[in-house]
């Protein structure tokens, strides 16, 4: 497959998870998701959600459909060929930084999409623990010191880097702004790892952490809609 076909199944799976997650019933207004923002607020359809959390509910559910999203097409690291992995990365990472700089250029932004650099601390958060995936879930020991300072070498450190040269590449500078020096970047994911909302500093985490506790008030409306629909799922 080509990185194209990469970003094409990453964009059908987000989607599918707006589906299967029940998103359209948290909003009213259809329909509610693009590949890009839309130019005004969605309504929200659930009345007792707190006032102060309806600018950030479009952004915690695009994090949601990109968390099932890269559960599905990134897998764990044993499942999957490392060169492979890390132009899936490549190719997931483009998404996002595209559609920030076509939002950018929209004249009424909205907050639909988290930022760019949120969404990729999210997903180069993921790929940090991905050397714990398949221990965690069939509870195996966790692979030899080796092996995961090999996959952090070979995967985890240059998708960092890939994101940068394609930030360069494409003059997204917003973004290259946002992402952060890797020092910082990376005692972000610990922090964040480790609840130290408090200690975070770059642009994307900041925003990540901020939504992270809108979203806990959110996934109870997921849950329902799921309990609600699981005959039919």
């Amino acid at each position: 497959m080509t990185k194209t076909d990469f970003t094409l199944e990453f964009v059908t799976l987000h989607e599918r998870a707006h589906v299967e997650l029940g998103h359209f019933s948290i909003l009213a207004g259809v329909p509610t998701f693009n590949l890009v923002s839309k130019s005004g607020q969605s309504q929200i359809q659930e009345p007792n959600l707190p006032r102060e959390l309806w600018d950030k509910v479009e952004r915690c559910l695009e994090l949601q459909a990109d968390h099932e999203a890269l559960e599905e097409i990134l897998g764990n690291m044993d499942a999957v060929d490392w060169t492979k992995l890390r132009a899936i990365i490549y190719s997931i990472t483009s998404v996002m930084v595209a559609i920030e700089k076509i939002d950018s250029q929209n004249p009424n932004p909205s907050e639909t999409h988290p930022k760019a650099a949120t969404r990729v601390f999210q997903l180069l958060g993921h790929v940090n623990d991905m050397w714990s995936v398949a221990a965690s879930l069939s509870g195996s020991a966790l692979p030899k010191r080796e092996i995961i300072q090999a996959f952090s070498e070979a995967v985890i450190l240059p998708t960092y880097f890939d994101a940068i040269e394609l930030a360069k590449s494409t003059n997204a500078t917003s973004f290259l702004d946002d992402l952060g020096d890797p020092e910082v970047f990376f005692a972000d994911i610990m922090n964040a790892k480790l609840g130290h909302w408090r200690q975070l500093k770059t642009v994307g985490a900041r925003e990540w952490a901020d939504l992270k506790n809108a979203n806990e008030q959110i996934l109870p409306l997921v849950y329902k809609y799921q309990a609600e629909n699981s005959t039919s799922m």
